[in-house]
């Protein structure tokens, strides 16, 4: 069991649950793959149990994105809750295709797997609104270091583009680059180790995984059994969760995290902390990329510039939902007139539409 889980909370409502959350915060400097495939399942376990709380019936042919509109439907769940569970199930299939999932991705979930398990805690829990849960305690990234010198070569390049200087020949992006290659293997070693360490461990808890899902199971189905007013018990739930949605405060950092995650999924390359242009980010052909924090006129920034190659498309600006949206909507103006054509980049009209994608 880790110590300290930011997720001690949930041993209120099942055991399944905080093995669930342990095991992704375990697996995080080993293996973040692991860790947002147990958050996916981490959501479903939370989603089962809500459905049951409502009497909508699932089984094994129930999908996750099915069985949430189903709920959704029923006690009219909050947008943002039921962004929260997408956006845990959508990046846990992710990792489970992709064997491409970094450590920022799989904080990235810890953090927004914690916000919806607070959300239900405070829905279910004993406490109610009342549960304080303190702050995310965030588990040591062992790539920090691989980041940042990734970062520092994006700048670099930028700096020699902008410039017009050689990039291939550059004494110091060779040097960087080496130092990126040699961090890399480090951190692959690293966590070659710490998973055979913890191999032993990860079956042991398999196992337990295995009986507490099927205790799981067994509730939910004595859980079903019990609440026979089928009326009575939706509204009730509604009321409930509802009343915990207005508890739920997205931060800064969890509304960022959730809108890359929705722009990656209409067909950018999002990553508000990595792809910005002050880290160097620029557009590039062949590729569809949401740069943030583009500089404007005067010293203003746009949250985000999509660019579809070298061609701009639109400037997004990112609010907070309980943020007055047609009120700031002469902001993303001003910022698309003060837009500057830089040399090289091509102007929209003679972008060919297929360029733009996804639900742009």
């Amino acid at each position: 069991m880790v110590e300290n889980s930011n997720f001690d909370f949930l041993k209120e409502h099942d055991a399944l649950f905080l093995q669930l959350a342990t095991a992704a915060e375990r697996a995080f400097s080993s293996d973040p793959n692991t860790t947002l495939i147990k958050l996916r399942q981490l959501g479903e376990a939370l989603a089962q149990d809500l459905a049951a709380r409502c009497g909508i019936e699932c089984n094994e042919k129930t999908t996750q994105a099915d069985l949430l509109f189903k709920v959704g439907r029923e006690i009219r769940l909050d947008a943002n809750i039921l962004e929260l569970f997408h956006t845990l199930r959508t990046e846990g299939n992710r990792a489970t295709h992709q064997f491409k999932t970094q450590h920022k991705e799989a904080l990235d979930g810890l953090r927004l797997a914690r916000a919806l398990a607070i959300w239900f805690h405070q829905a279910f829990g004993k406490q109610g609104a009342m549960f304080k849960p303190g702050a995310f305690v965030a588990p040591t990234d062992p790539s920090q270091q691989l980041q940042a010198l990734t970062i520092q070569i994006e700048q670099l390049k930028a700096q020699l583009s902008d410039a017009n200087e050689q990039v291939e020949s550059n004494h110091q992006l060779i040097t960087l680059v080496a130092k990126e290659k040699e961090q890399f293997s480090l951190l692959a070693e690293q966590m070659d180790e710490e998973a055979r360490v913890f191999e032993q461990l990860a079956q042991e808890h398999e196992h337990q995984l295995v009986e507490e899902r099927k205790a799981f199971e067994l509730r939910l189905k004595a859980l079903q059994a019990k609440l026979d007013d089928q009326e009575n018990r939706t509204e009730f739930i509604s009321a409930t969760v509802n009343k915990a949605s207005v508890q739920l405060s997205l931060n800064e950092e969890l509304t960022r995290i959730l809108i890359d995650q929705q722009l990656i999924a209409a067909g950018w390359e999002a990553d508000t902390e990595v792809l910005t242009h002050k880290n160097g980010a620029r557009p590039e052909k062949g590729k569809n990329i949401a740069i943030a924090e583009w500089p404007t006129q005067g010293n203003q920034s746009a949250d985000y510039v999509l660019f579809a190659g070298l061609t701009a498309l639109a400037i997004v600006e990112a609010k907070r939902e309980n943020m007055n949206v047609a009120g700031k909507i002469h902001q993303a103006e001003r910022y698309s007139r003060g837009f500057k054509q830089a040399e090289g980049f091509l102007p929209s009209w003679q972008t060919r539409p297929h360029y733009c994608l996804g639900r742009c």
